[in-house]
């Protein structure tokens, strides 16, 4: 049995609307198909609600085919769904619009969408080939591990948090912003783990808008779940999630109204503290994604994405900008790690209108280290700062005191001086580097070690009991950025502002 849903795409329309469906007893699946006119793919997503309100389905109608399959097994359910018996009983069709899109895109005109879903019963020899479409031709399974047991709750019984992917101390390259075709992206996550293993990556956060993977596919890869919370006023990624946040469908629902959304977003900061997630603000001066709740406090925010993707037409500038609110930031007393992000949804064949490279994972990278590669070491390395960013050269810094050696992000011990010495690795010229101390700028001398491999150190004297941070900076002749590399830091400062807003303004002033 069949049933037709007919939606309106349309800067009008209502931006979450649920219909009924009644599942009857023995259904032992879902076929869910979405038809809708090429320009329209990425407005829309569509969710699944079982009888007993379960969450079995989330996934943005966008690349690709969009044959969805709600299933037994993961082979027979897509991306963003939860395998499972399917409860008899009233369930609920929720057709989402991605805003941004149909604002961009459609302007005034409307278009129209239809889902179709069919019921597969397992007993029923009228229903064997849609069974047998189920299990083999939807498109997006997940193939691999399911992470969720009811809902969309990670189970740690299912993801395994402490799973060690490396037992080596050392610097692990990943990627903080990335998407496939569970949300906007274009490839399928097979590709994209293809694509990162050819990048030499060791982990990946999938980080979709408003939606989350329930599970992925056999990879060798580190894979930390994220999601990128999308709204008409910003961006914020968050890593190391261990549900779907509470307020998304919320956001969802009211997007384009500004007051209601930002107290959404505040509470999701709020539950991701209470949690243990990383919050990560993205891309905050791009354009039109430009951060502009200015009333976000920062003592709720981890990370902030410094480099994102470096082959947008704009994005040069608009890091750099990011560059220097994190200095000011630091300036006033706070603590606020750099990360990286692709933001990539392109196929590795792809450019940017004007672009000399595409758009790929692990452009850049952010390295982050850790005593042995596993998912809470990444989380807690993170949060501690050890991280840095680069685009295809790597960077060793030892910054040592007497005979200790301190990692970016450190908190320096009662010294009256430190050496700041790092190996820079893979560059195609001689870079330029600098060291900055609470803003200010010094370039330092580079030397030349072997083919594309290049050496700084600096001693640096620190006076004790002020508050000052030390970063490293990376860059070409022509002064692109290469590389970031976070501050170590000594003393304590009480801030003077406490919001986004009040830093990005005295950033402008000055």
């Amino acid at each position: 049995m069949s049933k037709q849903i007919k939606y309106e795409i349309s800067h009008q329309a209502e931006q979450l609307h649920w219909e009924s469906t009644e599942i009857p007893s023995m259904t032992s699946g879902l076929l869910i198909q979405a038809d809708m006119p090429e320009k329209c793919r990425c407005m829309a997503f569509i969710l699944v609600k079982d009888s007993e309100g379960v969450i079995r389905l989330q996934k943005l109608l966008g690349h690709g085919e969009q044959k969805l399959g709600i299933g037994l097994t993961t082979k027979e359910t897509s991306i963003g769904g939860v395998p499972g018996i399917i409860q008899p009983g009233t369930s609920q069709i929720g057709i989402g619009i991605f805003t941004e899109y149909v604002v961009q895109i459609l302007g005034e005109n409307v278009e129209e969408l239809c889902i179709t879903i069919t019921e597969v019963h397992e007993n029923d020899k009228e229903n064997t080939v849609k069974k047998a479409e189920i299990q083999g031709e939807i498109s997006d399974p997940i193939l691999g591990t399911c992470w969720v047991k009811k809902g969309l709750h990670i189970s740690p019984k299912l993801y395994d948090w402490q799973k060690v992917y490396h037992e080596e101390s050392r610097w692990y390259k990943g990627d903080f912003h990335t998407h496939t075709r569970l949300s906007d992206g274009k490839e399928p996550i097979t590709n994209a783990m293809k694509k990162a293993e050819d990048m030499k990556m060791d982990f990946y956060v999938p980080t979709e808008h408003n939606l989350i993977h329930t599970g992925w596919c056999d990879t060798s890869l580190c894979v930390l779940p994220g999601v990128e919370v999308t709204t008409d006023f910003g961006h914020m990624n968050l890593f190391g999630i261990t549900e779907f946040p509470k307020r998304i469908l919320n956001i969802v629902a009211e997007n384009g109204k500004k007051s209601k959304v930002s107290g959404y977003v505040d509470e999701i900061i709020s539950e991701a503290k209470e949690k243990g997630w990383l919050t990560s603000i993205n891309h905050p001066f791009l354009t039109i994604w430009s951060w502009r709740y200015k009333e976000t406090l920062l003592d709720g925010i981890d990370c902030l994405e410094i480099i994102n993707d470096p082959t947008y037409p704009d994005a040069p500038q608009a890091n750099d900008k990011a560059i220097r609110f994190l200095d000011e930031l630091w300036n006033d007393g706070h603590k606020m790690i750099g990360v990286g992000g692709s933001d990539s949804h392109n196929l590795i064949d792809e450019r940017y209108e004007g672009a000399t490279l595409p758009s790929i994972a692990g452009d850049p990278g952010t390295y982050v280290f850790c005593d042995k590669l596993m998912p809470a070491h990444l989380i807690e390395n993170v949060k501690k700062g050890h991280v840095c960013v680069t685009r295809f050269i790597q960077v060793e810094p030892h910054i040592m005191a007497g005979e200790k050696e301190y990692l970016p992000g450190d908190e320096l011990g009662e010294v009256n001086k430190i050496t700041y010495h790092a190996l820079i690795r893979d560059a195609e010229e001689k870079p330029v580097v600098y060291l900055i101390k609470n803003g200010i700028k010094t370039k330092l001398s580079v030397e030349q070690k072997l083919d594309g491999t290049y050496e700084i150190q600096e001693c640096i004297a620190l006076e004790r009991g002020k508050w000052q941070w030390i970063r490293l900076e990376i860059r070409t002749q022509a002064g692109e950025l290469l590389g970031y590399v976070n501050p170590v830091y000594q003393g304590k400062k009480e801030p003077e502002y406490t919001t986004f807003g009040e830093i990005a303004d005295r950033m402008d002033q000055g």
